[in-house]
């Protein structure tokens, strides 16, 4: 009885807190600035470029640096922006792990939204739309995974300047630090023994999967690259489908961390 009166009022509150993430997603100056990026970019990729696989090359390179740091960015100002109201908001008739899926859904669709301005001038101009099409959820997928991690970082810190640090220096470490510790791993006699140790290293890092996906998709990396150890090999035959899982898993991951250091928070 008790849950039949209560849930049309928690129905309601949720799709006021998903219209009020969606608002506030909205009016993010991160995305403004994304959005401008995003139009230059596209624009450029098709201008400047001689031929499809530059223009994929090209977007591939907005994607990896652009995308990834703006989702980061994006996540920490939604996490962050309204700290001083946790209190009232916490108060409301909705589990806190809601705000987190709420704004994670609001940015997330709306970053496929800021997408398309990267992609439809290449597009519009005829170049592979099946290889383009693919990149372009991919990169979807890549900004999810780190629209999670900035939502993590946000509400682990404790104010935007903190959350700021700690975001900047998590994706610094993905997309350089993994990369320069499998360098070293790989010419560290004991490690030689065992490449797939680093492989390994680099297929967890999902900037690493989207980068030697893309990559290979766009022909810009020999298959025979692939035959040095046998899990790079399985790496490669699979890259998409492994993009997609370690992508899918990171976001997973970080959303119900950020769930659960909501749940534990005290003012």
């Amino acid at each position: 009885m008790n849950f039949a009166l209560s849930s049309p009022f928690e129905t309601h509150a949720l799709h006021a807190l998903l219209a009020r993430e969606f608002r506030a997603a909205l009016i993010n100056r991160y995305f403004h600035v994304f959005c401008a990026l995003a139009l230059i970019g596209g624009a450029t990729a098709v201008l400047f470029s001689e031929d499809t696989n530059a223009t994929g090359f090209f977007i591939l390179q907005i994607a990896l640096y652009f995308v990834s740091l703006f989702a980061l960015l994006t996540g920490v100002s939604s996490a962050q922006g309204e700290r001083e109201e946790w209190p009232l908001l916490f108060a409301q008739p909705v589990g806190r792990g809601a705000f987190v899926i709420g704004k994670f859904c609001a940015l997330f669709l709306i970053f496929g939204g800021v997408l398309l301005l990267l992609f439809l001038p290449a597009l519009v101009t005829g170049s592979a739309a099946t290889m383009l099409l693919r990149l372009y959820f991919q990169t979807l997928l890549l900004a999810a995974a780190f629209v999670s991690c900035g939502l993590v970082a946000g509400f682990l810190a404790n104010d935007r300047s903190q959350a700021l640090i700690i975001g900047v220096s998590a994706w610094l470490f993905l997309l350089f630090g993994v990369d320069l510790m499998a360098l070293f791993a790989a010419r560290w006699p004991l490690l030689q023994s065992v490449p797939d140790l680093w492989v390994a290293a680099l297929m967890l890092n999902p900037l690493d999967a989207f980068r030697i996906e893309a990559l290979f998709a766009l022909q810009q990396i020999p298959a025979e690259a692939a035959n040095k150890t046998p899990l790079a090999a399985w790496w490669i035959d699979h890259a998409a489908l492994w993009f997609s899982a370690i992508a899918v898993m990171w976001t997973l991951a970080l959303i119900a961390f950020s769930a659960f250091r909501l749940e534990r928070w005290e003012e």
